[in-house]
Protein backbone atom coordinates (compact mmCIF):
# COMPACT_ATOMS: atom_id res chain seq x y z
CA UNK A 1 0.00 0.00 0.00
CA UNK A 2 1.27 3.41 -0.94
CA UNK A 3 1.08 6.27 1.51
CA UNK A 4 -0.86 9.34 0.45
CA UNK A 5 2.39 11.23 -0.18
CA UNK A 6 3.59 8.47 -2.53
CA UNK A 7 0.61 8.36 -4.90
CA UNK A 8 0.44 10.18 -8.20
CA UNK A 9 0.23 13.97 -7.79
CA UNK A 10 -2.83 14.14 -10.05
CA UNK A 11 -4.68 11.72 -7.79
CA UNK A 12 -3.51 13.60 -4.70
CA UNK A 13 -4.87 16.82 -6.18
CA UNK A 14 -8.24 15.22 -6.98
CA UNK A 15 -8.57 14.06 -3.38
CA UNK A 16 -7.43 17.43 -2.03
CA UNK A 17 -9.96 19.26 -4.24
CA UNK A 18 -12.79 17.07 -2.92
CA UNK A 19 -11.71 17.73 0.66
CA UNK A 20 -11.46 21.47 0.04
CA UNK A 21 -15.13 21.44 -0.99
CA UNK A 22 -16.13 19.45 2.10
CA UNK A 23 -17.94 21.66 4.65
CA UNK A 24 -16.47 19.66 7.55
CA UNK A 25 -12.81 20.06 6.55
CA UNK A 26 -12.12 16.42 5.71
CA UNK A 27 -8.44 15.48 5.69
CA UNK A 28 -7.25 14.22 2.25
CA UNK A 29 -5.00 11.53 3.73
CA UNK A 30 -7.86 10.31 5.94
CA UNK A 31 -10.21 10.08 2.95
CA UNK A 32 -7.60 8.20 0.90
CA UNK A 33 -6.89 5.66 3.66
CA UNK A 34 -10.58 5.11 4.42
CA UNK A 35 -11.44 4.46 0.78
CA UNK A 36 -8.39 2.25 0.31
CA UNK A 37 -9.31 0.03 3.27
CA UNK A 38 -13.06 -0.07 2.67
CA UNK A 39 -14.78 -3.04 1.12
CA UNK A 40 -17.81 -3.02 -1.10
CA UNK A 41 -18.69 -2.24 -4.66
CA UNK A 42 -17.33 0.82 -6.38
CA UNK A 43 -20.87 2.15 -6.67
CA UNK A 44 -21.57 1.71 -2.95
CA UNK A 45 -18.29 3.29 -1.87
CA UNK A 46 -18.90 6.19 -4.23
CA UNK A 47 -22.22 6.86 -2.52
CA UNK A 48 -20.87 6.40 1.00
CA UNK A 49 -17.88 8.71 0.51
CA UNK A 50 -19.72 11.04 -1.88
CA UNK A 51 -16.97 10.90 -4.51
CA UNK A 52 -16.96 9.84 -8.18
CA UNK A 53 -16.66 6.13 -8.92
CA UNK A 54 -13.57 6.83 -11.02
CA UNK A 55 -11.81 8.16 -7.93
CA UNK A 56 -12.65 4.99 -5.99
CA UNK A 57 -11.20 2.89 -8.80
CA UNK A 58 -7.98 4.94 -8.93
CA UNK A 59 -7.51 4.73 -5.17
CA UNK A 60 -8.16 0.97 -5.10
CA UNK A 61 -5.55 0.53 -7.86
CA UNK A 62 -3.00 2.18 -5.55
CA UNK A 63 -3.59 -0.56 -2.99
CA UNK A 64 -2.55 -3.17 -5.53
CA UNK A 65 0.81 -1.56 -6.29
Amino acid sequence: MKKFEEIDKTLQNQIIDICNDDPYGLNPEFLYINILHSTGSTETLSKVFEVPETLIIKIKEQGKK
